[in-house]
């Protein structure tokens, strides 16, 4: 039974019922047929075509504050700090990874 005052929550289609309902309006309207990427693994691809994927690390507070500190001081992001660590040592990064981007926008007052 609902509770009081809510609405019984309805079950979505999945995203093959949505294509497979979307081809068939498609197909009505002489449009070419849906459908969906295929992507081997599922990840993002750059522009230039190369798979994109995401690292995530745990560092202790004070490195953490360090790095976010050092990156709003110079205007950038904490990945272009790292990349250009790793770079600094030898690794091969990608000059995308390298490019200052303007620091995303945050809610508040700064």
């Amino acid at each position: 039974m609902a509770a009081k005052g809510l609405k019984p929550a309805m079950a979505r289609p999945s995203a093959r019922d949505a294509l497979a309902a979307i081809d068939t309006i498609a197909q009505q309207s002489g449009l070419p047929p849906a459908t969906m990427a295929q992507s081997a693994s599922g990840d993002s691809l750059a522009p230039g075509g190369e798979e994109l994927v995401q690292v995530n690390i745990r560092v202790r507070r004070g490195l953490g504050d360090q790095l976010a500190d050092r990156a709003r001081a110079e205007k950038t992001s904490q990945k272009v700090i790292i990349c250009r660590a790793l770079a600094a040592v030898g690794f091969e990064v990608h000059h995308e990874d390298l490019r200052v981007v303007p620091p995303p926008r945050r809610r508040g007052s700064r």
